[in-house]
């Protein structure tokens, strides 16, 4: 009994000592009550003093309201800890130092969130860049967390209006992008060499340089992973990018379910290769996926052309369930001699009728429902949902009443390559097939009550089954695996 006793005490006491250990100190503009910061009501006036007091893993520093702190080096915090928001009123704002916000910059494994945030019209003209974040070590990682950066700006040659990452890790969550600059290349963020990007469920939006609008990718060695984002209104001064600019060379970098729309490259001609949304360089592999990169511009003087992905002849893409309208220079699938591989997507797409466009309140670009003889986002992806970082929930019409629909159910029988379709529809009805681009692939009439359809020749993807009446037609959607 001793011994048990003994052992519980023992761990009570060092589950006590690692509480204790994890410190969470609190900061505003002037300070309250005691001002040791302990506490919201007692928190520290001083950021540099209660930055101090985070010692070890786990910490956290809470910002209260609106305060502007001098430029602060984390380098030498070898453990991961938390600057985190209280409430929707917590902003880091109006720095203009010599230096920037936040730097790593040397031998360090620090992993630093900063969560809840807004960074709001802080500058920078140091050398090495970033407005607001600077870091440049392999050992270290930065993850912001439902943060929004507005107005921010770099005036170094090395770029990035927000954020210059190198040598690290850097990791982005639900962030608003809005309004950053940089004179150089990177409007909200670049990133050098041998850092690990991944980027998710984020807005970028009015961001401007001379290169990669919102984001310039410009070091060796980078894996760029982005998904279930929305760039909008980016713009170039001059090379190309409107949104996003990828250079150096790097083995992993994707696109997923994103939203490119509106963005311009403004260039002393109309070379549609310039990349309104999007341009790649090097000879790598690049692999976008279900994703809609479409309505973006290269400009000159007061003329326009489209421009929605450029690039070296030398890149390897793969292009999987997209839509685009134009990319400079064309596609070559790789059985015909390039290196391309492109046939699930929509490379000449006209969305005119879909009327896209960003609603600010949803933070997503959106559309209409249009017949379904016509291109749309709508449930083109892989997955059955739509293309790009705003799933609506829509169907393509067929312009007629659709109400049997309810009464046909279709599945795909994987073992006997078989459709089975069944229906209670008392008249007669005919079926055929369309591939989700509009290709008739197979029809049917007089359908039975209970019938099987071989598909054995149906390829892999999204196919919608139309039925028709004396008097109606009707639609289901269904996936071929």
């Amino acid at each position: 009994m001793k011994k048990i006793t003994l052992l519980t005490l023992l761990f009570i006491a060092f589950t006590g000592f690692t509480l204790i250990a994890q410190t969470t100190v609190y900061v505003s503009a002037t300070g309250a009550g005691s001002s040791d910061g302990t506490s919201v009501e007692n928190a520290f006036g001083n950021f540099g003093t209660a930055l101090g007091q985070i010692t070890s893993a786990g910490d956290k520093l809470i910002i209260i309201g609106a305060i502007t702190p001098d430029g602060a080096n984390l380098t030498s915090k070898n453990f991961a800890f938390t600057i985190e928001g209280l409430d929707a009123s917590s902003t880091l704002a109006e720095y203009s130092g010599t230096g920037r916000l936040f730097t790593i910059n040397g031998a360090s494994s620090a992993d630093v969130t900063f969560k809840n945030l807004t960074f709001l019209n802080n500058t920078s003209a140091l050398g090495g860049g970033g407005g607001v974040f600077f870091n440049n070590n392999a050992g270290a990682t930065a993850s912001f967390e439902n943060c929004t950066f507005t107005g921010n700006s770099v005036s170094s040659n090395a770029g990035g209006g927000v954020i210059l990452a190198s040598n690290g890790n850097l990791n982005i969550t639900d962030c608003v992008f809005e309004n950053n600059t940089s004179s150089d290349k990177g409007g909200a963020i670049v990133a050098g060499n041998s850092v690990n990007v991944t980027i998710s469920g984020s807005l970028f939006k009015g961001n401007s340089a001379t290169k990669g609008g919102a984001i310039a990718v410009t070091g060796n060695g980078v894996d760029f992973v982005l998904n279930t984002s929305t760039f909008v209104n980016n713009s170039v001064s001059s090379n190309g990018g409107g949104a996003m600019y990828f250079g150096g060379t790097s083995a992993n970098s994707s696109i997923t379910n994103t939203t490119v729309f509106n963005n311009t490259v403004n260039f002393t001609s109309l070379n549609q290769s310039t990349g309104g949304g999007i341009r790649i360089e090097g000879a790598r592999p690049f692999t976008i996926s279900n994703s809609l990169i479409y309505g973006n511009y290269v400009s000159f003087g007061n003329e326009t052309n489209f421009s929605d992905i450029g690039g070296s002849p030398a890149v390897e893409l793969t292009l999987n369930h997209s839509i685009t309208k134009n990319i400079e220079p064309s596609l070559v699938a790789v059985g015909d001699g390039g290196n391309d591989v492109f046939s699930t997507s929509i490379t000449d797409a006209n969305l005119t009728s879909s009327n896209l466009t960003f609603n600010p309140t949803t933070g997503k670009v959106e559309y209409d429902s249009v017949s379904y003889t016509e291109d749309s986002p709508i449930d083109f992806g892989s997955d059955g949902n739509d293309v790009g970082a705003w799933d609506s929930g829509l169907t393509l019409s067929l312009d007629k009443e659709d109400f049997l629909a309810t009464k046909l159910s279709v599945y795909y029988n994987g073992s006997s390559k078989n459709l089975e379709v069944l229906h209670s529809i008392a008249e007669p009805i005919s079926l055929e097939v369309y591939t989700i681009l509009g290709a008739k692939v197979l029809s049917l009439n007089n359908v039975n009550a209970k019938q099987l359809i071989n598909a054995n020749h149906l390829n892999t993807g999204i196919y919608i089954l139309v039925g028709k009446t004396s008097e109606k037609f009707f639609s289901k959607k269904f996936l071929i695996n």
